[in-house]
């Protein structure tokens, strides 16, 4: 049930733990909403992971009973909330430039210092983890246990080469969930033009075609350019006017459904991938523009353990991966790969859980010790670059932050 309030001011802030954004009053609920809609998500894409990424044996069972295991499972979509990522990565980063009226060097400089700063500390330890989980892996457990994609990225060589490719960045055979750091970095690049292009009314629409046309583009599905379009609708959506339809309760609804099941519903017709990223992106833009400007406070969303979850939802997207890869080998040498396999619905729940547990005890700790404190130290060399510009930035409305609210995926 929402608690509803009429719609605030908002620019970007503060989430529950300490120092990592400043926000009060009402603002501050919001962006608790999309600080905790971005732990939801993260948290199915791990049980996304842990219903997808073994093979599991598949148990004859009756006609009700398989399309309620569909309805389960498949509501546990993977894809769609990465979209979402997408999504409200563009939204936060969008809401973090729009207090300038002119993208100078400076102010561009200071975006990119703040995300290297908050992207690469703890993409680096990932990698490490990384490592030990794989070695694990090709150690405890036989091969054929794992689809095809994880599978061969177990049997990646641990190389020098590969090691640097991925502390760029660019390579991402150790640690799946990498894929989307890449994507995220590659677009966190052309952000500051984007976010021009699509502030500026008469080249606004032009732009978002142009992205569409990029997003359909036949191209493989790891190279990003299909995300286009997420990250210029995230960034139109702090851009509108606060108004909308009257259904817009509905349609958000609708939207909510569309990022659970659209994959289920369009499974028969075998279309590109492309095709439902880009459903799922609308339905995404649809779900984060209502929660942005309808005003409604939810109280699952505005929980504080929702809410830490979300403020630790990069540590858990990036760590949860070689957690679960190193839980299920060992108990995969306890118990057997093959009777663990043989009880999908036992295992998937069972290592959902124990991995969540697990990854957001790491993710807590490394938020305390790695990214908070190289966080700020970012957000302070941003400051720094930043002074001698100050008169770039137009004065802050009552209600307005003046920090960038931690945006990962």
């Amino acid at each position: 049930m929402p608690l509803h309030h009429p719609r605030h001011s908002c620019a970007e802030g503060n989430s529950v733990m300490p120092s990592v954004t400043e926000t009060s009053g009402t603002e501050r609920n919001y962006l608790h909403q999309l600080t905790s809609l971005r732990g939801v998500a993260c948290l199915v894409v791990l049980f996304g992971h842990a219903i997808q990424v073994f093979r599991y044996s598949q148990p004859s069972r009756p006609a009700p009973q398989a399309a309620l295991h569909d309805l389960m499972t498949y509501a546990f979509n993977a894809e769609a909330a990465v979209v979402l990522f997408f999504v409200l990565s563009g939204c936060v980063l969008s809401l973090s430039l729009q207090k300038y009226t002119h993208m100078t060097g400076r102010i561009i400089g200071s975006f990119y210092i703040k995300r290297l700063f908050r992207i690469y500390p703890l993409l680096w330890f990932s990698i490490i983890l990384a490592i030990v989980s794989m070695v694990i892996a090709r150690g405890l457990v036989a091969d054929g246990v794992f689809v095809g994609w994880l599978s061969r990225n177990l049997q990646t060589p641990v190389s020098i080469w590969n090691t640097i490719a991925s502390i760029t960045g660019m390579f991402t055979r150790y640690n799946g969930p990498m894929w989307s750091l890449r994507v995220e970095l590659m677009y966190s690049v052309v952000f500051p033009l984007l976010f021009m292009l699509v502030r500026a009314r008469r080249l606004r629409v032009v732009t978002l075609v142009a992205l569409a046309a990029i997003a359909l583009l036949p191209v493989p599905h790891e190279v990003g350019t299909v995300f286009a379009l997420c990250f210029g609708l995230g960034a139109l959506i702090p851009l509108l006017p606060t108004a909308l339809p009257r259904r817009h309760g509905l349609y958000a609804l609708l939207g909510v459904a569309v990022l659970l099941y659209d994959r289920y519903a369009l499974a028969p017709l075998n279309l590109p991938e492309r095709i439902p990223d880009m459903i799922e992106t609308v339905a995404a833009f649809v779900v984060i523009r209502d929660l942005y400007a309808s005003g409604r406070q939810y109280r699952l969303l505005l929980s504080k353990p929702v809410i830490a979850v979300g403020e630790l939802s990069y540590g858990i997207y990036l760590l949860h991966l070689p957690v679960m890869l190193i839980v299920f080998s060992v108990a995969a040498r306890v118990w057997g790969a093959p009777v663990m396999l043989s009880h999908p619905s036992f295992t998937q729940f069972t290592l959902g859980i124990a991995t969540v547990v697990l990854t957001t005890a790491l993710a807590a700790l490394t938020y305390a010790l790695l990214e908070l404190p190289l966080h700020n130290l970012g957000r302070h060399l941003g400051r720094a670059i930043l002074n001698p510009a100050a008169a770039s930035i137009r004065p802050i409305t009552a209600g307005e932050g003046t920090d960038t609210h931690v945006s990962r995926v």
